[in-house]
């Protein structure tokens, strides 16, 4: 009797551990590992065991957390005293999550539910790698003397902005450059904003923006990449430098003016009337958020309630900046 009572608060009660086989996972790969639950000092019914996956957003010193699904386990169980059993698990990462960063964390909750006493719950931190292609973005970047910054990796109204600054060739000349990747069926569409120093204007930064496709199999070829990310951020230091630019038209003659970005949907049935994702109210820019931007309205679901903490709250606001594509009022080429 006193064995039960103390195990309804938690006291001698089951307990759960998930324990991963591996605590990392690129978008769209498949997590495994096993549950170890343990019985108490007595028998007890097991409601449900499940699992969340859950989002952490900092800012500022300030975290708020999100819940990204729910994994169902097991249902209506008992487990005996001293009992031990060994429950498999797997799960594949959605392809709309954004990627791990500094800013950016990821944690499995587990919960036990126990019929008359006290949950039992485990946490598990898992790092969300970036999907191959991205992966071999950064890459190329790196060997043109890129560098991630500690910011990089924050979430914006359009998806997530990764951020990287150079320390040899471009060093002097550009700030820093910024991009949205958006994943298409055929390859990365970039939206990139090259930061260049302006000698000009007493060592004002200019911001350049320009729209890259690569194809997957151009990614491939690593040097390749990084060769067309060093033309075009040329392409955006040398439109900085013409003497033919003028306010409000900072584009360059022979470059069409950039389109602002857009949400691409892998199959048609998410077409969706009254979904457009451009500049109509900040919850309707909201895209998917698979290295920065693949589509999906699951992120907007995902991501609705902490974008409305921003209204309330300017520390999260200025790191989610709901404002316009890298902030508007820049330069095109």
């Amino acid at each position: 009797m006193w064995k039960k009572l103390l195990s309804k608060l938690g006291v001698g009660a089951a307990k759960v551990d998930l324990v991963l086989h591996r605590p990392h996972v690129r978008l769209g790969e498949k997590l495994e590992g096993e549950f170890l639950i343990e019985g108490g000092a007595v028998e007890q019914q097991i409601r449900k065991l499940e699992v969340e996956l859950q989002l952490t957003v900092q800012a500022d010193g300030k975290a708020y957390r999100r819940t990204v699904a729910v994994i169902p386990v097991a249902s209506s169980f008992a487990i005996q005293p001293g009992e031990r059993k060994v429950l498999p698990f797997s799960y594949v990462l959605p392809l709309h999550l954004p990627i791990t960063r500094h800013n950016v964390r990821y944690t499995f909750v587990t919960r036990l539910d126990i019929a008359d006493g006290a949950d039992a719950f485990d946490q598990d931190a898992i790092h969300i790698l970036p999907p191959l292609a991205l992966e071999k973005l950064f890459q190329a970047f790196a060997k043109l003397g890129f560098r991630e910054k500690p910011s990089s990796g924050k979430i914006s109204a359009y998806g997530q902005e990764f951020a990287f600054f150079p320390t040899n060739m471009f060093q002097g000349t550009v700030q820093e450059v910024e991009f949205f990747a958006l994943i298409e069926e055929e390859g990365v569409r970039l939206y990139l904003e090259v930061d260049v120093w302006n000698g000009l204007a007493g060592l004002r930064e200019r911001e350049m923006k320009q729209e890259l496709f690569l194809r997957y199999e151009e990614l491939d070829d690593v040097e390749g990449t990084a060769h067309t990310l060093q033309h075009a951020i040329e392409e955006a230091v040398q439109a900085v430098q013409q003497s033919s630019f003028h306010a409000g038209t900072n584009y360059a003659p022979h470059m069409p003016p950039y389109t602002p970005p857009h949400v691409y949907y892998p199959h048609p049935e998410y077409h969706h009337e009254g979904h457009h994702y451009g500049r109509h109210g900040m919850m309707g820019a909201i895209g998917g958020f698979a290295a920065g931007m693949l589509a999906g309205m699951v992120a907007e679901e995902l991501l609705e309630d902490v974008v409305e903490d921003a209204h309330d709250d300017h520390d999260l606001g200025d790191m989610l900046d709901v404002g316009d594509w890298f902030d508007g009022g820049d330069d095109i080429i």
